[in-house]
């Protein structure tokens, strides 16, 4: 009787399926990863080729199974996001971090220590005493009568666009003893979902600021815009890119010309409630990394994942002087202009000058700080020309028409300006070179 049971059991068991056999004695096998998840994954460590060949092979597979229309679309606009980060990597500035010091976000504002010609930085609550559930951020310049403020888009008399950001960007002046309602900014990004963390160069004209919106790589980015005429209108903004933006939050960008210094702030890597505050030396131009930079080293210093890998390109005696300038802005010393050179201007073979009491002439005297005003503009102009063109490469083409308008209308003054800067230093050099 057993042996008749165990017969028909084995029979039993050999007309069952192969591969319902494999199944019950297999172990069961991962879940495939989804391709938006993959490519998200490559995105987040800065492995933007890697997910648009993830999925560029994922749409291609999609549309020989003819699936929805609505699934390739996710795919394809990942892929576009993808591809444009992609540009932006092959653009990292170069840069030079000198520290990094983490703390709670809600105390990053303690962490930079900026001259008092940079103007201040301050929560919106503390400089109003009065509660704020947003986290608004204010600058005020040095001469403490003009403020610029992130506050609610009706708090600035109308809204932001269609999609009106939780916080504007806004405009505040002195009047006598007393501040005047906060104007919006126009000329932002009108799709910004959040607008916030200001900070205006000692030109009085090139803005910083963090924003959530269509143009971000993730989370806030920097943008950086300038003010176009005495309408108070701001130019259409420009993502900084790498390595001050990432797929994390980048909230701050500040640069104190005079310490020859800048802050980054920025929550990439770090857990909730924290950011990292990077201290570095800013570039008087635009300078990016060359062809020589592989892909691997690329990403690690777009990344900043090493303070130490940024000095490659820079003398240690650099890094040393920037350092001290650090050190003296924490134990509150002054920068004078015994500090380092104002500018470095050859009026002949025999002189070369570094500050305006340097000149004999008055009248070259007046004519350097003119030549110095428009100097500042015009490197200015430049670095933003150069972001608008390489933005303009890569953008959508109904975003072009607008970037080109934006572009003639710099050019049109810039060209002007250059020539004007040549004749001034003409006339700076005859006028100091004739003087008896």
């Amino acid at each position: 009787m057993l042996r008749n049971l165990l017969l028909v059991l084995t029979v039993a068991m050999l007309s069952q399926p192969i591969s319902a056999q494999k199944r019950r004695g297999a172990a069961p096998k991962t879940p495939a990863v989804p391709v938006l998840q993959q490519a998200r994954q490559a995105m987040d460590v800065y492995d933007f080729d890697g997910a648009s060949e993830i999925l560029s092979k994922a749409i291609a597979e999609q549309e020989k199974k003819r699936k929805p229309t609505e699934d390739i679309e996710a795919l394809e606009e990942l892929l576009e996001e993808a591809q444009r980060i992609a540009i932006k990597l092959h653009a990292t500035e170069r840069i030079v971090v000198i520290d990094s010091a983490v703390c709670p976000k809600e105390q990053m504002l303690k962490a930079i220590r900026l001259t008092r010609e940079s103007g201040r930085l301050d929560t919106y609550a503390s400089t109003y005493l009065t509660r704020d559930t947003l986290g608004s951020v204010l600058y005020e310049n040095e001469l403490a009568n003009k403020r610029y403020l992130a506050v609610p888009p009706t708090a600035g008399g109308s809204a932001a666009g269609k999609n009106a950001a939780r916080l504007h960007l806004a405009v505040s002046d002195k009047i006598g003893e007393n501040w005047s309602k906060p104007v919006l900014l126009t000329g932002l990004g009108e799709d910004d979902t959040a607008q916030n963390y200001p900070f205006l160069l000692s030109d009085g004209v090139t803005l910083y600021y963090a924003a959530e919106g269509p143009e971000s790589i993730g989370g806030y980015d920097i943008f950086v815009t300038r003010a176009d005429g005495e309408d108070g209108s701001f130019l259409a903004p420009e993502n900084v890119g790498f390595p001050f933006n990432s797929p994390a939050n980048d909230y701050l960008l500040a640069i104190d010309e005079l310490a020859q210094l800048g802050w980054l702030v920025t929550d990439r890597r770090q857990p909730a409630g924290k950011v990292c505050v990077y201290t570095f030396i800013p570039n008087e131009t635009r300078v990016v990394y060359g062809d020589e930079t592989d892909d691997e080293e690329l990403r690690d210093l777009a990344r900043l994942t090493s303070i130490r890998d940024t000095w490659k390109t820079t003398t240690s005696s650099r890094v040393k002087e920037a350092k001290q300038r650090l050190a003296d802005l924490r134990a509150g010393k002054t920068f004078g202009q015994t500090a380092t050179p104002d500018f470095v201007f050859v009026v002949d073979d025999a002189r070369t000058y570094t500050h305006l009491a340097d000149f004999r002439s008055p009248v070259a005297k007046t004519k350097m700080q003119q030549y110095l005003q428009l100097a500042k503009t015009v490197d200015t102009d430049a670095v933003m020309l150069q972001r608008l063109r390489d933005n303009y490469a890569t953008a959508q083409p109904a975003q072009k028409p607008q970037m080109a308008e934006t572009i003639k209308r710099m050019e049109q003054t810039h060209y002007p300006q250059l020539q004007l800067l040549q004749q001034l230093a003409k006339e700076v050099r005859n006028a100091e070179i004739t003087f008896k």
